[in-house]
């Protein structure tokens, strides 16, 4: 990659050289991130310490959009207006004193188009700011129940690594998303990789899950010792599971179906979750989620 020429659509603003043994932990909006858990977990990071970005990645040219159209939002101050946010791609740092690593966030959307090339190019800011490591974060639907903890599976391209932190090999063959590129872009590139993913209840319609973002947090955290402090999400997921209970009261099928799950999470092994595709649903999921979303007509 040293010889390789930048990405015409990369741009590079202030990639600092002194970062401390670096991870770049990536998050991606869309397929692969059931109820965002995996881009709450960047964005809580982010909100750590807000800083500017020191890379971004051009959407003109992985994006369709008519599929991933821009938004319009105002902005305040003495300069009052509307301004256009385009779905880019965008790297900050979050430094750690107390911990081994620096971090780069990235957080962008899955793209639409060119994959190869916008998997060469955030390795490209791997290279230049010299991780040690790319770490991807992913969340998928599953037969899980929201009463139980979320479970989150992990790999690591390091066999020394996948054995020392218990990860257990996946054998998922299927389609897959801009998280599995980017893993296999580092495959290729012989960039070390590590990923995670978080199931999540496929039942639940509801567009964050608070108790999956601390999840893959947690793990983060046990791998790379991070000292975070995740005590003011515990609130969020309390409330999360009261919000859902309350839905299930007067829905005594649907409750059976989550005690079945809860049977079957009793009985299970961690290493039984998934570990990438979000599955596919069934009528009984359907008429989960049209009760859950109080459309009882259909």
């Amino acid at each position: 990659m040293s010889d390789e020429r930048i990405d015409d659509a990369l741009t590079i603003d202030g990639l600092p050289d002194d970062l401390r043994r670096p991870i770049l932990l990536l998050a991606f909006f869309g397929w692969n991130d059931a109820a965002e858990a995996a881009t709450d977990a960047v964005k809580f990071l982010r909100n750590l310490e807000p800083a500017a970005p020191v890379a971004s990645l051009d959407p003109d040219e992985f994006f369709v959009f008519t599929e991933h159209r821009p938004t319009v939002k105002w902005v305040d101050g003495d300069n009052a207006r509307r301004e256009v946010v385009w779905p880019a791609t965008e790297f900050t740092v979050l430094r750690r004193p107390e911990a081994e690593h620096d971090l780069i966030l990235g957080l962008g959307t899955e793209p639409d188009l060119r994959w190869r090339r916008y998997c060469r190019a955030v390795l490209q800011v791997a290279q230049m700011a010299g991780v040690e490591e790319v770490v991807t974060l992913g969340a998928l639907l599953a037969d899980v129940a929201h009463t139980r903890p979320t479970r989150v599976s992990g790999g690591s391209s390091n066999p020394e690594r996948q054995k020392q932190f218990g990860f257990q090999t996946s054998r998922y063959e299927g389609p897959t998303g801009i998280v599995g590129s980017v893993g296999d872009a580092c495959r290729i590139a012989e960039v070390p990789h590590m990923g995670f993913w978080a199931s999540v209840p496929h039942y639940v319609t509801s567009r964050h899950n608070p108790g999956a973002t601390k999840a893959l947090l947690t793990e983060l955290d046990r791998v790379f010792t991070l000292d975070l402090d995740l005590r003011h999400l515990d609130g969020a997921q309390e409330r999360y599971r009261a919000q859902i209970d309350t839905a299930l009261e007067d829905k005594p099928d649907i409750r059976d179906y989550v005690r079945n799950l809860e049977a079957q999470s009793d009985e299970e092994s961690p290493q039984d979750a998934p570990a990438e595709a979000p599955l596919d649903s069934d009528d009984i999921m359907e008429a989960v989620n049209r009760l859950l979303r109080g459309d009882e007509s259909n």
